[in-house]
């Protein structure tokens, strides 16, 4: 099931998160930050509230809290738009009609800790999407009409972009994170790269979509690779020093995914790929030659 949400809804939720953590059991601190290494992410499109209300409650949760943000069309012409005043006429009209959510709620997030973990769900409006691509789009226009200097800014965004998803795709500890933990990555390893800070919009919608596009090419090509060679791939991780020393299925699917990571030149592999690998190298099978 996939959820979508108007400003009003945004607002509601917002107004209600003390009394559903109440009848949740949990302590709601408002304005309360959080910090930690290890994040995990929820998607407002693939849970409500009450079902990211209800995991906060059954991973153990002390408190949780929340913030929501409002929009305001100026706030995102400052940030993505450098010549406001040549601005074609579909984007003049498209930032004309969105001055209607002027003030209205655009996203609402909640966060807890709980087990050494920070976990975050977001909820966005169902038109904030939209009207960003179009706004990209309205302006790549009116670049395209513009001067020389201006199809050169717009070439080097896109070279920008190009190389930004590159310099995540080539990390290592990027590519080897889960997909949901990766957002958290982005700007520190981007920084790290010596390259220019992208702003988070430019980064979530179209640097990590790219960045993870090429990832999972590569991952899929390991994975094919791996499969057809699995009798060989098993023997491999037999004689691996840290699948030996463990015997549950869980503590060797772990170092199972170690192996597979590093035999993947860092890229993280399915889960799946490695169950089937483990219990290959756990129950080899032999066949006689006579």
């Amino acid at each position: 099931m996939t959820f979508t949400y108007t400003s009003t809804e945004l607002a509601e939720i917002a107004e209600s998160i003390p009394a559903r953590a109440d009848e949740a059991g949990l302590l709601f601190v408002p304005g309360a930050k959080i910090e930690g290494e290890s994040h995990i992410t929820l998607s407002g499109s693939d849970l409500n509230v009450d079902e990211a209300i209800r995991v906060a409650a059954k991973v153990g949760a002390v408190f949780i809290s929340s913030s929501a943000s409002t929009f305001e069309v100026q706030n995102y012409l400052d940030e993505l738009v450098d010549d406001q005043e040549n601005l074609s006429a579909r984007a003049k009209k498209l930032i004309e009609a969105a001055r209607q959510y002027n003030g209205q709620h655009q996203s609402v997030t909640v966060v807890w800790a709980a087990q050494g973990l920070l976990y975050e769900w977001h909820a966005g409006t169902d038109w904030l999407v939209s009207f960003l691509n179009e706004l990209h789009e309205a302006v790549e226009e009116s670049e395209e009409e513009s001067n020389e200097a201006q199809r050169e800014r717009l070439t080097k965004y896109y070279t920008n972009i190009q190389a930004a998803a590159t310099v995540l795709a080539e990390s290592r500890k990027y590519r080897g994170e889960q997909v949901g933990k990766r957002r958290h990555l982005m700007a520190t390893i981007i920084a790290e790269a010596g390259m220019d800070e992208i702003d988070d919009i430019t980064l979530s919608h179209r640097v990590m979509p790219e960045a993870n596009r090429i990832i999972s090419a590569k991952v899929y090509e390991f994975e094919q690779d791996f499969r057809a060679r699995k009798a060989e791939i098993a023997e491999e991780l037999r004689n691996f020093p840290a699948w030996q020393v463990v015997y549950s299925k869980a503590e060797r699917k772990a170092a199972a995914m170690k192996f597979l990571t590093k035999k993947a030149d860092g890229h993280r592999l399915s889960t799946d790929l490695a169950v089937e690998i483990s219990d290959a190298a756990a129950n080899p099978v032999y066949v006689s030659r006579y």
